[in-house]
């Protein structure tokens, strides 16, 4: 089987993680590491055992790559996917995609003309808990499921010390670009196109310059029977990121941060008893979910940690699959419904909410 060989463009933070992860996906190799920062590129691609550059047009002419990840600031997104692809790479973007839907769609018709794939970083989505969640409910172990709730609450700690000049302050709508396609992927998954029907933006919080951002949002859809409560909480408040499916038969919640799965049913002992069959029940549930997972970070040595483990799951899907049909999951379809929501979704909060008061910090321009 012929290696494929992976290209990272961008050498910052999230970059490490998908390096491990391609590292551990059979038949495929990291075979270089571009940012402009020099060191950057230097010190990932030595690590990987790659090739370092400091230009994508240097990478492309090298022809050391068959597919790049694109892990840029998000406006760097489509520029860089675009001229990727009409260079004949595979492309796999880390989320958002794009900033908007319509950015989403030239992608999508760049692979198209070009021949070649555009995947989504979805990662969470290849959580091994998340795949047993999904075959669960297409079995028909949860009943009919007509509601669920998509759930991130974790607190956000630049909206109150900075850096307040990266691209998720930037702008109000910046914050749902980035943390919103994790919680609509699960949905279109799961249950196909959402149509959104309420968006509310809250617990506005001051930047520098009295710009302010909310620390919350709720979005309200619908996805033909099934009623879909979408939560991003970024004030103060115990983490909490999490899929909620409520069916006929039983109700399943996906810590999806922890990898850990519970399901809650009905039992057919009386009253007085079934409150004790069902804690039972979900202590066991508990208790199994992590001792699995003590044992899978202690076998591997930490390096299979949930969030690696989510990498690796969809590393495992794209490249799997990469010859064959694509996995539906991680397609450019996929991430065009899931920005199209988000675009839906902004456009039912008050344009005054979007508009930095501000003027926007600057970071560095992409290498020309």
């Amino acid at each position: 089987m012929t290696e494929i060989r992976v290209g990272l463009i961008g050498a910052g933070y999230i970059a490490t993680w998908h390096a491990d992860a391609l590292k551990a996906t059979p038949g495929v190799t990291v075979a270089a590491v571009c940012d402009v920062s020099e060191q950057a590129a230097r010190g990932l691609a030595e690590a990987c055992g790659a090739q370092p550059f400091t230009s994508v047009e240097a990478l492309i002419e090298s022809g050391c790559c068959d597919a790049v990840h694109i892990l840029t600031p998000p406006q760097m997104h489509k520029p860089l996917a675009l001229q990727c692809l009409e260079a004949g790479l595979h492309v796999l973007v880390e989320k958002p995609v794009a900033t908007s839907a319509d950015y989403t769609r030239e992608i999508l018709a760049a692979a198209e003309a070009a021949g070649k794939r555009f995947h989504a970083g979805h990662n969470f989505l290849g959580l091994p808990s998340y795949e047993r969640m999904k075959r669960m409910m297409q079995e028909g172990t949860l009943g009919r499921v007509l509601a669920a709730e998509i759930t991130w609450a974790l607190p956000l700690s630049p909206l109150r010390s900075g850096p307040f000049n990266i691209w998720l302050l930037r702008e109000p709508r910046n914050l749902l670009l980035e943390l919103g396609p994790h919680l609509v992927a699960f949905a279109v998954d799961l249950f196909g196109t959402p149509k959104v029907v309420f968006a509310e933006a809250t617990k506005p919080v001051m930047l520098p310059g009295d710009d302010p951002r909310p620390q919350a949002l709720r979005i309200l859809a619908r996805a033909g029977d099934v009623e879909i409560t979408f939560t991003l909480s970024m004030v103060e408040t115990q983490d909490d990121r999490s899929v909620t499916l409520r069916g006929s038969s039983a109700r399943a919640r996906l810590d999806f941060a922890s990898d850990v799965l519970t399901v809650e049913r009905e039992n057919t002992s009386d009253l007085v008893v079934n409150p004790l069959r069902k804690q039972l029940d979900l202590s066991g549930q508990h208790l199994r979910e992590g001792l699995r997972n003590a044992w899978t970070q202690a076998s591997s040595l930490n390096q299979k940690g949930p969030y690696g483990l989510s990498f690796r799951g969809m590393d495992a899907a794209v490249y799997g699959t990469l010859t064959g049909p694509q996995d539906a999951r991680f397609s450019g379809q996929s991430a065009v419904t899931v920005m199209q929501a988000i675009d839906d979704a902004l456009d039912l909060l008050p344009p005054e909410q979007l508009e930095p008061k501000a003027p926007a910090v600057q970071t560095r321009p992409p290498a020309p």
